[in-house]
């Protein structure tokens, strides 16, 4: 099992992790579909709609600490 957190962002945050549309971001199959993600993806605003709202996957091995005061997700896969 693995922990991993989805962080909400706008273009030139400074967060560690992959962008969900980059083409490098792990991939976790089913993991947008989940119930507890798409309801907190839609209470964010994310969506194509909204370009400015990016998030973020962060997992274990991604260096650096998250900077305070981003609203995020922990998902256990």
């Amino acid at each position: 099992m693995s922990t991993i957190r989805l962080v909400s962002a706008t273009f030139g945050d400074r967060i560690p992790g992959r962008e969900l549309a980059d083409p490098d971001c792990p991939q976790f199959p089913g993991l947008l579909n989940r119930p507890d993600v798409k309801a907190w993806l839609n209470k964010i605003g994310y969506g194509p709609d909204n370009e400015d709202e990016l998030v973020y996957l962060v997992t274990a091995d991604d260096p650096g600490v998250l900077p305070p005061g981003f609203e995020y997700i922990t998902v256990e896969i």
